[in-house]
Parts: structure tokens; sequence; C-alpha cells
């Protein structure tokens, strides 16, 4: 039950840092607004928050999850006022995102359910390091790659195969 619960809480940052490496690595453009800098240290952030909480589930961990997703949640309702309803880039250039009041009361949302796990956490787990919650974020983040990447591409891919199959759907189905 807890573990469902903290990777309900990780799995939208680690699909942010799958989609942010998945971008450098191809080159693509990063329409974070508040610039690269500051984008990089919210990825950092990101992964150095998820890690403890896979590594060391704990009321620690869990409140600073929480607080990470408070404080985006702070940001976006920064960024909103300052520049309007701009990308935000949380899912690389393949998903399109866009700042708005959802995206402000999704990260509350999550920060309210790190606060549960933290409770949760008082009960359920030890004060130690364990190696399987890494293979577990490791996998985690393997299932948040094909999440970002490989939907968008499939689905594409599908649309495009449709428009090609349009003019012969009458042969297709005769038979």
């Amino acid at each position: 039950m807890y573990d469902v619960l903290a990777i309900s809480v990780t799995l939208p940052m680690l699909l942010s840092v799958a989609s942010y490496v998945w971008g450098r690595v191809f080159g693509d453009p990063d329409p974070f607004p508040g610039g690269a800098r500051l984008h990089v240290l919210l990825i950092l952030l990101q992964i150095l928050t998820v890690t403890l909480v896979y590594s060391f589930p704990s009321l620690i961990s869990f409140l600073g999850i929480s607080l990470l997703y408070f404080i985006q949640g702070l940001g976006v309702a920064y960024f909103i006022r300052i520049k309007g309803k701009v990308d935000c880039g949380c899912f690389g250039p393949q998903i399109s995102s866009r700042l708005g009041f959802p995206l402000i009361g999704f990260n509350l949302a999550m920060g309210f359910a790190g606060l549960a796990c933290s409770y949760a956490g008082l009960l359920a787990f030890h004060q130690s390091f364990t190696v399987t919650g890494l293979l577990l974020e490791c996998m985690m983040l393997l299932l948040a790659l094909f999440v970002v990447v490989g939907v968008p591409d499939a689905l594409h891919a599908i649309r495009i195969y449709r428009e090609i199959a349009a003019p012969h759907i009458s042969k297709i189905k005769r038979r």
C-alpha cells in the first residue's frame, strides 16, 4: 500500500527527469520559462528527492518531496503571473504542457500526497538504506522513459498510418 503511494508521488517527477534527459541527449530546445540554469537545478532537486524517497524511505524523504511539490506549485503561480500561460517544458518537446491553474492544483495535490506518505512512512518504513529501492527507482525511470518517449511516438506513427491507409479503406474492409 505504501509503495503504491510512493510510486504515485514520485512518478511525475521521474517523467519530468526522463523527458529532460531525453531532450538534452537529442538537443531539443528547452521551453522552460525560468531559464536553463533554473531548469537544471529543478531537475537535480527532483532526482535527489526521488532517490532519497526510494533509497531511504522515511519521514524526512517524504517531507522533502512534499516541499519540492509545494515549491513547484509556487513557481508555476509565479511564472503564470510574470509570463502568462506559456509552455512549461515539463515533459519535454514530445508532450505539450502549459502552465496553468490545473498544474498548480496538481502540484499541491502531489504535495499533500507526499505528506500522507510521510505519515504512512512513520508507520511502515524503517530508517535504513535500501538497495531494492534504488532498483525500483531504475525500473520506474525506465517506465517513465517509455511513457514520455514511446507512447507519443507510437500515437504519431498510428496517426500517420491511418492517414496513409485512409484512401484504401474500402479495399481493406471488403476483404
